[in-house]
Formats: C-alpha cells, structure tokens, sequence
C-alpha cells in the first residue's frame, strides 16, 4: 500500500494543508501526518472520505496510481 505517498501528491496537488484534510474528516492533524508519513493507515470510513474528497477511486489511493 502507498496511501500515505498518494495522500500527500493528491493534497498538494489541490494546494490543500494538513490541517484543512483532517478539519474535513474530523481527525487530528497528526493523524493526517501519520498516514502521509504511512506510520497508520486511514480506517475504511476515511479511505472513503478521501478518495470523494479528491475524486479519485478507492483503488488508485489504496494502491498509489495518482497522479
């Protein structure tokens, strides 16, 4: 799995903070920083949230084909 890398690439690409991706899904910042930095993984729930959130599918954030 390379969430915490397709995570960052997406957030950046949308010029989004940390803060506003955690604020979004009622997390800490910390949390956010975690799976970036892939020491967690985002539960089911999040991943959901996540992929909505940058339009993109639940595969390609779980598997890291973003772009």
């Amino acid at each position: 799995m390379f969430i915490g890398k397709a995570l960052r690439t997406l957030r950046e690409a949308q010029r989004m903070s940390q803060r506003e991706i955690s604020e979004a899904l009622l997390v800490e910042q910390s949390t956010v920083s975690r799976w970036e930095n892939n020491e967690c993984r985002p539960n089911v729930e999040s991943l959901i949230k996540l992929a909505a959130m940058f339009h993109v599918s639940l595969e390609d954030l779980v598997e890291g084909h973003v772009s």
